[in-house]
């Protein structure tokens, strides 16, 4: 039988070896532990490896919401219903040079001034770094006073000029968080017509005057002015700066003014002996405006063979408003005269086919004041067809009593009997995304749908907070269906989402299967909000005539039109539809005027907008001609076969393509078909236009092939209500972003990353390729830990693969992400549910061993090429070289958004002109921020293929758990398989 025992000697003392091993790999890995690591393995919890997510300094989320200030038809109710009253004293004047404070900055001091405008008393002028202006007013009756502003419109970035408003350090009201004083626009001349026989539209341009105006709501919710209830005593006015320059010269507290309706405006003019006025009719065509308030208001063309004047065949700007005359508190005044006192009554030939059977309604006014109440807020009836609308009420034609001269009649839209719908439509939105909150916080964003969560007994409330939506949808069904007559397409959809809560209500089991239908319903009901905001409306002429005229005929007959429809199909053999604008003029001899082809990959707008640009500034100055062509945008991207290359193929490119796919100008390098930048002379002064990392994927082989047109970036973006109430601070590094997840997912949310590698890699310190551009520059150290860190977000710390971060923003399942450009447009005006609960910061990063935090990031780039085949070159990169100035981008910017609206913004990569365009002020310091750190990857020869294997190694990992440096070092072979048969198909050699 064999001794079990341990022998003496050598045995013994290989166990104590043993022994001593096991103790010192334990007390190694107890002393590891105690370290800080940078990368701890997936074996430890995260909420543990992160348990201190507080560390970050919380935001301040400083803007009201309604649930902690009052909306102003519900604090103005209250008060009433506390017996407070209109004040009925006289009004108090308070010069506004007489300011009692400013801001905190001793050298931002308002200036005071004379001579502006025309005026010869002081004036205060508030520029953007005056951050509060406080005045005193002393009080001598208590009860509601509206507050008057005599202000001039200096010379700022084109925006509206907003301020905020406290009384005695209050906001009394969440509308006085922003107060809007509008500028003033006019066409700069009547329209030309071109060789095509099109009209031309005129640009925009500033029409400053003084006016004088009583702060009301800048949505067009309410007709009359705010009212402020001041008790007796001293009192101060306190405005804050948001945006852009102006000048004040008085601010009064007045008392309300009675407007009132018509059957006493009636009986005062019996009274006075007014006689109705005699044969007489002035007709004001509509385009002809005196200004406008909104500079995206224009002239449009109608094509109805009876607008004034007719198209004929052709583009006539003979209309105005339109779609773009839709939003809450626009303006248009015309100038008339008449030629005797007398009483008169109004036509205005007027299409309102917008809003499914809605009305749309404005307010008139008539030499600056509403003459009666019946007008504060009209109604346009739903029609197809155009037609006169006589102001009055159906029965009765309203009578207008004006003295002989001149007078003007204004245009404002309003909201009107909307305006409970829609407040009560905000208030359903928020509640559903707290709901829906607090749903995710107890099921997750993905439920069991086989276990029973108990949704009733462990959210508080939860049966009478779906009774409340339900009951508030109800609300607003009826009231649509009263002021339309009928069921509109809104009130279909809202009974849809009224029919799934009351189903919640009676079977709240089933709310986990409906979250995502919940939150359809949310983003529906956002849509439906912004819709019914908008009222639409376009005009032909205006006619102020005695009582007993006839008005014309406003619709054409089926002749008319069928001859109208034929002179188009005629037109249709000899007009170019591509070209825009003018046909270049050709020298006396035909041959001696120099033309460049240029095509634009984007839309009709703004390569309209380009060519009036080259029209009025580029050609008079260096005497070269611009024909302007549109192409889709998606023909000149690469990949595939694209209207670019089949030009090129066919020696038909043009001169200069603008607009182009980032990727565009090295693939067509390659094959030699634009020409290399640096051999014009000024090509470096040019180029230092522009942030160096956006130059870098249009160099190859020694040579720069374009230029930067726009640039996209990603930031960070988040939920200031959200971040504040769960006391988190805003990451400002990637660790900062991997401190908070623990938090948001334990409460049900998550955070939004785009599966991209490229901040993770240059963050690094790594490359794309080597500084050849022959090889793959993904197998180095630096390229692994990036390629970890990459994978590690949604393997180890479940950020969710793919997300539609717009609408799990508004639902608050995301409060914070990385967005673009796109992204953030979208935010600030595609989401009015949101305004103030959001704000950007710059993307995280990683920090460095000087403290500094790297954001290397890149984006989606547009450029402008010259075409090799161009016969013009030097005048093409005259046109470059102007296109591309911070004058042209700058203006090109305002005139697009001025034209489109706030949700065409343009994002020049021209640094300078960029930031000259109206950006917010906050927001535009993050974007320098994150600009410093702009860097696009190179394009080189089978380069197409990197973005591929890359994707095919993150699904390895993130989908079929792969091991990481397997996975890359596979995709690195395949990158350089296919970079090295590119290299040899074009001669290069094989890789080193």
């Amino acid at each position: 039988m064999k001794n079990n025992r341990m022998p003496p000697g050598g045995n013994r003392t290989s166990v104590l070896r043993r022994r001593s091993s096991w103790v010192v790999t334990v007390s190694l890995a107890l002393l590891l532990s105690a370290m800080p690591s940078q990368d701890l393995g997936a074996s430890q919890k995260l909420a543990d490896k992160y348990k201190d997510a507080l560390q970050l300094k919380p935001i301040e989320f400083t803007s009201y919401s309604e649930d902690q200030l009052p909306v102003y038809a519900h604090a103005v109710r209250k008060q009433q219903e506390e017996g407070k009253t209109d004040a009925a004293g006289e009004r108090i004047d308070i010069p506004a040079s007489q300011y009692s404070g400013f801001g905190d900055d001793p050298q931002a001091a308002p200036l005071i001034q004379t001579g502006i405008g025309g005026r010869t008393e002081p004036i205060l002028i508030w520029n953007e770094g005056t951050e509060w202006i406080e005045w005193t007013a002393e009080i001598k009756e208590s009860g509601f006073y509206q507050i008057e502003v005599d202000y001039f419109p200096i010379e700022g970035k084109r925006s509206s000029i907003d301020r905020a408003l406290k009384i005695d350090g209050q906001f009394p009201f969440n509308e006085a968080q922003r107060l809007s004083f509008y500028r003033f626009w006019k066409d700069a001349a009547e329209p030309v017509r071109n060789r095509k026989g099109d009209d031309v539209r005129p640009r925009q341009v500033e029409a400053p005057h003084w006016e004088t105006v009583r702060l009301t709501d800048n949505e067009g919710k309410h007709a009359e002015p705010f009212r402020f209830y001041l008790e007796k005593g001293t009192h101060t006015l306190r405005m804050e700066m948001i945006r852009e320059p102006v000048a004040l010269s008085r601010i009064s507290l007045v008392p309300p003014e009675i407007v009132p309706t018509y059957a006493e405006v009636k009986q005062q003019y019996s009274q006075k002996g007014y006689k109705e006025a005699e044969d007489m009719a002035v007709k004001i065509q509509a385009e002809q405006a005196d200004y406008k308030t909104d500079p995206t208001i224009r002239r449009e063309t109608n094509s109805d063979p009876i607008t004034e004047p007719a198209a004929e065949g052709n583009i006539r700007l003979n209309v105005i408003g339109d779609y773009r005359w839709r939003k809450g508190g626009q303006s248009i005044a015309w100038t008339f005269a008449v030629p005797q006192s007398g009483l008169y009554k109004v036509g205005i030939k007027a299409g309102q086919w917008w809003g499914d059977g809605l009305p749309g309604y404005r307010k008139i006014e008539v030499d600056g004041r509403v003459p009666f109440r019946e007008l504060e807020e009209f109604a346009f009836p739903y029609d197809k067809h155009w037609r006169i609308d006589t102001l009055g009420d159906g029965e009765e034609d309203y009578l207008f009593y004006l003295e002989e001269g001149e007078h003007t009649i204004r245009m404002t839209v309003q909201l009107g009997p909307y305006r409970e719908v829609l407040q009560s439509l905000m208030e359903t939105i928020r509640q559903i995304s707290d709901l829906n909150r607090k749903i995710i916080m107890v099921t997750g964003t993905k439920p069991d749908l086989n276990y029973r969560y108990d949704l009733d007994r462990r959210i508080p409330n939860l049966l009478d907070d779906l009774s409340a939506i339900t009951e508030q949808l109800r609300f607003q069904i009826g009231e649509i269906q009263r002021l339309s007559g009928k069921n509109p397409a809104v009130v279909q959809s809202l009974k849809m989402i009224e029919d799934q809560f009351t189903r919640m209500i009676r079977n709240p089991d089933s709310i986990p299967a409906q979250l995502e239908d919940m939150t359809n319903s949310q983003a529906q009901l956002g849509n439906w909000l912004l819709s019914l905001k908008e009222a639409p409306l376009v005009l032909d002429y205006l006619i102020v005539a005695s009582p007993d005229t006839t008005w014309p005929k406003a619709m054409s007959n089926i002749f008319q039109r069928s001859y109208a429809t034929f002179q188009n199909f005629l037109n249709s053999f000899s007009k170019d539809y591509n070209s825009v604008g003018d046909t270049p003029a050709l020298g006396e001899d035909g041959k001696d005027a120099v033309v460049i082809d240029v095509w634009v990959g984007n839309g009709r707008e703004w390569a309209e907008l380009l060519k009036d640009l080259a029209d009025e500034t580029f050609t008079p100055e260096t005497g070269i001609a611009v024909n302007m062509n549109t192409i889709p945008a998606g023909q000149l991207a690469v990949g595939g076969v694209n209207t670019l290359l089949l030009a090129a193929s066919s020696g038909k490119a043009p001169d200069v393509a603008v607009s182009v796919d980032g990727l565009l100008p090295v693939e067509f390098a390659i094959r030699d078909a634009v020409v290399n930048l640096n051999q014009f002379a000024d090509y470096e002064e040019v180029s230092q236009w522009f942030l160096p990392g956006a130059l870098v994927p249009f160099r190859y082989n020694g040579g720069d092939y374009a230029l930067p047109e726009t640039q996209d970036f990603n930031i960070l973006v988040y939920r200031k209500d959200i971040l504040a109430e769960l006391h988190l601070g805003i990451p400002d590094t990637w660790d900062d972003l991997y401190q908070i997840l623990p938090v948001l997912q334990r409460n049900g949310m998550n955070a939004f990353v785009p599966p991209v590698i490229d901040p993770f890699l240059y963050q690094h310190g790594g490359q794309f390729y080597n500084e050849e551009g022959t090889e793959s520059g993904l197998a180095s150290p630096e390229a692994y830990r990036a390629f970890k860190e990459w994978t590690d977000l949604y393997t180890n710390y479940r950020i969710p693969i793919q997300a539609d971060f717009f609408n799990r923003m508004r639902s608050g399942e995301m409060p914070i992400g990385l967005a673009g450009y796109q992204h953030y447009v979208l935010l600030s005006t595609a989401a009015p549910e949101l305004a103030g609960r959001w704000g950007i910061a710059p993307a995280p990063g990683k920090k460095q061993l000087d403290g500094t935090v790297d954001r290397s990031a890149g984006g989606a780039l547009k450029a402008t090429v010259i075409f090799r085949q161009s016969e013009h070159p030097n005048e093409a990169w005259q046109f470059l070289k102007w296109w591309m100035s911070k004058e042209t981008q700058q203006r090109f910017g305002l005139e697009l958004e001025s034209l489109l609206g706030v949700e065409a913004r343009w994002n020049s990569a021209n640094v300078e002109a960029f930031q000259e365009l109206p950006w917010p002020k906050e927001d535009l310091m993050t974007f320098q921020e994150q600009w410093k750190w702009f860097k696009e990857p190179p394009v080189v020869l089978g380069g197409y293929f990197t973005n591929r294997h890359l994707t095919n190694a993150w699904n390895r990992v993130v989908m079929s758990g792969m091991n990481p440096r397997e996975s890359l070092e596979q995709a690195v072979k395949d990158i350089n398989r296919e970079l090295e048969a590119k290299q040899e198909e074009y001669g290069f050699g094989k890789p080193r």
